[in-house]
């Protein structure tokens, strides 16, 4: 199916599915989360914790045989073609396809720790055997960029990681894009040479199926937030990922309700991780 396929899908789905807990067939727990049925088999250090509610932790925590476990039962979807640019990530792409050290810094809230835990860093080892790649998640619940560019945490916290390529994503930016500019400007003061890549959210409580919901919610690319935010990685010379579409085109073609890909009314599940862990690796796939 052609990528114009699947967003005619999203733009056509009819507007009675606007709350996905009307016609849930998932009974989600009043407080916490569905049990997971794949646990993170990888153990990592103990999260250093940055401050109130913020935590610093080693990512993957997912082999690449649990990996294969999961997306081997998991609901069947398609994925359209996923575009990728390397303009701005030529030293990324020099390391992992030429070899030397890749360390990954996710910046966000837990969105971004969800789509981390996913695996999806093992998948591009991997896909690039001559690179070491190491990865951290510095992760604090609804939480996006406004609030890391405040009180030198970057200075003091964050750059001290020395990351090679950052990745801000998840559904807490609140449509801030100075924020995530402020962001990017105090990292690039302590590495002149880090790269950055921007994405767009996915999950939360809008409907996949309904594209003025996705519209409605500020962290995705069918509203002003996703142009200016593929209008700054531009301008600050970062990559850019939709995450949104393919999410969302990938959920529908199952044509299963939503809530099979979460384990809460907000965040995935381990099959609803795999979603991202896909997406992402065929973002770094790409020629």
């Amino acid at each position: 199916m052609r990528p114009t396929c699947f967003i005619y899908l999203l733009l056509s789905l009819a507007s009675v599915h606007a709350d996905m807990m009307k016609d849930t067939t998932v009974k989600f727990p009043e407080k916490g989360a569905l049990p997971s049925k794949y646990p993170p088999d990888v153990t990592v250090p103990k999260s250093i914790q940055a401050g109130e509610g913020w935590s610093i932790s080693e990512n993957p925590t997912r082999s690449l045989e649990q990996i294969r476990t999961v997306q081997g039962v998991m609901p069947a979807g398609k994925l359209p073609p996923i575009p990728a640019d390397w303009t701005y990530l030529p030293r990324t792409h020099k390391t992992l396809t030429e070899g030397g050290k890749l360390h990954i810094l996710a910046v966000g809230d837990s969105i971004v720790a969800d789509t981390m835990r996913s695996g999806w860093v093992n998948l591009v080892r991997e896909k690039y055997p001559k690179a070491a790649i190491t990865a951290q998640v510095s992760m604090r619940g609804s939480t996006g960029c406004w609030f890391y560019k405040d009180e030198d945490r970057v200075a003091k916290q964050l750059a001290p990681l020395k990351p090679d390529l950052i990745f801000i994503g998840g559904i807490s930016q609140r449509g801030d894009i100075e924020s995530i500019r402020s962001v990017i400007q105090q990292f690039r003061a302590k590495l002149p040479n880090v790269e950055f890549l921007l994405a767009t959210g996915a999950f939360g409580t809008a409907d996949p199926r309904v594209s003025e919901e996705l519209a409605k919610a500020q962290h995705t690319t069918m509203n002003a937030y996703g142009s200016a935010l593929k209008e700054l990685a531009e301008k600050k010379h970062c990559a850019f990922l939709d995450v949104t579409t393919p999410w969302a085109a990938y959920i529908n073609s199952t044509g299963l309700h939503p809530h099979a890909f979460y384990r809460d009314r907000v965040h995935a599940n381990a099959e609803g991780e795999q979603i991202l862990a896909k997406i992402f690796l065929s973002f770094f796939s790409q020629p």
